[in-house]
């Protein structure tokens, strides 16, 4: 299980328990995310570095940066609607989410280095390397 998942558990668990409690357990769950954090950067950076071709590195780090964007812009809003609006119920729906995408994501990656195309992608008016130059 990733981390973020017990997180959201254990942040779920706050409401209604005396205040040292509450403080006890939101730092263990921001802990236990900041955890998953620093998993999800190191991946992300191996994965978009990995996976994109040589020549093209820029171009994929673009990808890349264009879906964290995506995510922050979108993230608010879903924390707010799930963990604000349903309460407890919410940061469990949003510890599912953080565990189907972490169970989601090795299987994209596999997928992806076995996709890999074998040559090198050329850019509009390049020319074809020759072995000698290559």
């Amino acid at each position: 299980m990733n981390p973020p998942t017990p997180a959201c558990v254990l942040i779920s668990l706050t409401p209604d328990i005396p205040g040292w409690a509450a403080a006890t357990l939101l730092l263990a769950g921001v802990a236990v995310h900041t955890i998953g954090e620093l998993w999800h950067a190191a991946a992300g950076f191996e994965v978009s570095f990995a996976l994109a071709p040589e020549r093209a590195t820029g171009q994929y780090l673009g990808v890349f940066g264009l879906g964290a964007g995506l995510a922050e812009a979108a993230g608010p809003a879903l924390i707010i609607f799930l963990c604000i609006t349903w309460g407890c119920p919410g940061w469990y729906v949003m510890g599912v989410l953080f565990a189907l995408t972490g169970l989601a994501a090795p299987l994209a990656v596999r997928w992806a280095g076995r996709h890999r195309p074998t040559e090198q992608p050329r850019f509009e008016g390049e020319q074809a390397r020759s072995p000698a130059t290559a």
